[in-house]
């Protein structure tokens, strides 16, 4: 296993763990917490782009995004927000229904490569990988875009409401 492999399968794990734990505990929503994959999204397409990928790799990368993003803006209706009378912060916490969307991106990515090894394809694992992870934090930002966009989910009206913090 190559040590791009090996950063790429870590990398992978550790959004996964963090979407997950994001899930099932209780956290407040803040404009930062809704803005962080906007943010993580940009860094990683820096990254991803830096090292100059092949074409096939961008598309990869293209259609994992738009996987995530679509199914996060599905499963983020699963999301449950409230707002606490007593301090007047909103908070959110997922379900199982959203963390089976998690596993269904995790063995999509299984079947993909199943797929590719079938048909003969060229695309290797570094770039399934950087799909993934796409997929996983394309989730996060759909899942956040359908929380904070109008007509907004959100207990107290809008974004700007919410604290910075």
């Amino acid at each position: 296993m190559t040590s791009n492999v090996l950063v790429t399968t870590l990398l992978a794990l550790a959004i996964v763990v963090f979407i997950s734990a994001r899930q099932i505990i209780q956290l407040p929503v803040t404009q930062r917490s809704l803005l962080m994959p906007l943010v993580l999204s940009v860094v990683l397409g820096g990254v991803f782009f830096v090292g100059h990928p092949a074409p096939e790799r961008i598309a990869a990368v293209f259609i994992g995004a738009v996987l995530g993003v679509g199914t996060g803006l599905v499963s983020g209706q699963v999301v449950r927000l409230w707002r606490d009378e007593a301090t007047g912060i909103v908070f959110q916490r997922g379900s199982w229904r959203y963390l089976i969307v998690l596993i269904v991106l995790l063995l999509a990515r299984v079947l993909i490569r199943f797929v590719f090894i079938r048909s003969g394809s060229a695309i290797d694992e570094t770039a399934l990988n950087a799909a993934l992870i796409a997929a996983l934090v394309g989730n996060l930002l759909g899942r956040d875009t359908h929380i904070a966009l109008p007509p907004t989910h959100l207990p107290c009206g809008s974004f700007t409401q919410l604290s910075s913090r």
